[in-house]
């Protein structure tokens, strides 16, 4: 197992293109079991001198189903609620 610790490192911008990037360690892939299709939510600090990057989880497909049976099977309260 990847200690997390193990994985911080310094490193430097590169220009890609018309845009500025941050190279993704294979290490660092692999410990965060991104490909990609990963997406990550950027967050920047006030100050301007931290950046956070937050994996965003895929969403189950098993919720989107559920949520629709549910929605079927109350869809008179569902339409009450949208009259609202």
């Amino acid at each position: 197992m990847i200690n997390p610790a193990d994985l911080n490192q310094k490193v430097k911008m590169f220009k890609n293109g018309n845009s500025y990037a941050f190279r993704i360690s294979k290490k660092d892939r692999e410990f965060l079991g991104a490909d990609t299709d990963t997406r990550f939510e950027k967050i920047v600090s006030p100050d301007g001198k931290e950046i956070t990057f937050k994996k965003i989880e895929k969403l189950r497909p098993d919720v989107l189903k559920t949520a629709t049976q549910l929605y079927e099977k109350h869809s008179d309260l569902m339409k009450r609620l949208e009259d609202l």
